[in-house]
């Protein structure tokens, strides 16, 4: 198997500027950087990273278009090479299936969760016998194929399909993602995959669905979602495949209403309901604010809602819009749901913390007129680890209330 060579370039770091890397965070800022020793790495190039006085703080791939300078990959003076990260790989997989024991009654999760498996740069999903991969930095894009030879050494997958973000690529300085897949063959239609036993549509074609297919990182939330469905009416908000519904049907719902802007979305629900068994639904065609007027114009009240919306802000310069964006939609949602009622409401926005998506639910509430408790406050599941002191790698946020 190939390797790369042993870092040739060593970076020293600004004093007082390391505090967070003994800490625990992975990421090396640009503007940490005092000099370079040896020759002036190129992109993608293994660097070792030293403090001021020359202790080695770890090793990791250089990335000279990003504010992320180094994503360190270990804390020793060790190569980062193809056996490295093959031992990596090999590391996830054991988590995913020893510990977490996915794989069964579950053939959609996240095998590979970037810095929370000691591969910043890299995630990988997995559908069934398909690999959908995410790759982000300028390191592992240069490692494409290696990684390629190594997923399908362990897994033997059908294909291995790119499906990483072209924002994200561009701020590495990266061409688009490729159409065609890093290895075998794209599936040539949407393929079922199974979720705690129930069954879900997933397709990796260029252009179809959003992220790496399925929010696999809600997995356990929709789990939990279940527990509080018997009985209940549930509204589904941004409901994408319908799985948060699904859930909820198995777990005794009496009825389900979800609402979703993308018409495409709404008819992967539908099948994805049939093939579930569900064919009592209201499926609603219409943006969230628009469709919760018509729910309350009807008249309609719920005793369990879920709003699981896209990003609202993408970059820090949209952090307020975003909180003002929450604010409106947890006040709109509290307007539907009954005395008792149980309210999930999620912000997979990076950029806003945890503390101020809390405030501005709780504003949108009390503006509703409504007072609620916090039951639980969640993120995303054990297959998408987060280093200790890493708060960057805790981008989903969900919160459980009892609302009267």
């Amino acid at each position: 198997m190939k390797t790369t060579s042993p870092a040739t370039s060593t970076l020293a770091l600004r004093r007082g500027s390391v505090k967070p890397l003994h800490a625990g965070h992975p990421w090396v800022f640009a503007d940490a950087i005092e000099q370079c020793d040896g020759p002036t790495p190129r992109a993608g190039d293994e660097v070792r990273v030293t403090d001021h006085q020359g202790q080695v703080l770890g090793r990791g791939y250089f990335s000279p278009k990003s504010a992320i300078a180094v994503r360190l990959l270990t804390r020793n003076d060790e190569p980062c090479d193809a056996n490295f990260l093959a031992r990596r790989v090999e590391q996830a997989l054991v988590l995913r299936r020893d510990l977490l024991g996915l794989g069964a009654e579950t053939t959609a999760y996240r095998l590979i969760h970037s810095e929370g498996d000691g591969l910043g740069g890299l995630i990988v999903d997995r559908y069934g016998d398909c690999l959908a991969v995410q790759i982000g930095t300028a390191g592992m894009d240069r490692r494409r194929e290696e990684l390629s030879r190594i997923l399908a050494a362990l897994l033997s997958p059908q294909a291995i399909v790119d499906k990483s973000d072209a924002r994200t690529r561009k701020l590495e300085g990266l061409e688009p993602p490729s159409a065609a897949p890093l290895l075998g063959e794209m599936p040539a239609e949407a393929f079922d995959v199974l979720e705690r036993g129930l069954r879900l549509r997933a397709d990796l074609r260029p252009g179809a669905g959003q992220k790496t297919g399925l929010y696999v990182d809600q997995r356990e939330n929709r789990a939990r979602f279940a527990d509080f469905a018997a009985g209940r009416d549930v509204l589904d908000v941004f409901c994408y495949t319908g799985a948060f519904s699904l859930h909820a049907r198995r777990a005794g719902a009496r009825s389900l209403t979800v609402v979703d802007a993308s018409e495409a979305a709404l008819e992967g629900v539908k099948t994805n309901f049939e093939r579930n068994g569900i064919d009592d639904a209201d499926l609603i065609c219409a943006e969230w604010s628009e469709g919760l007027r018509v729910l309350r114009e009807q008249g309609r009240s719920f005793g369990l809602v879920v709003l699981d919306p896209p990003k609202f802000a993408r970059g820090k310069d949209a952090v307020a819009q975003a909180l003002s964006g929450y604010r409106d939609l947890n006040a709109q949602a509290a307007r539907l749901i009954e005395p008792g009622g149980v309210l999930f409401t999620c912000s997979c926005s990076g950029n806003v913390s945890e503390t101020d998506f809390e405030r501005a639910v709780a504003q949108g509430l009390a503006s509703a007129g409504r007072r609620a408790c916090v039951l639980e406050r969640r993120g995303a599941g054990p297959d998408h680890p987060v280093p200790p002191g890493f708060d960057q790698g805790k981008y989903l946020k969900c919160l459980i209330l009892r609302v009267e």
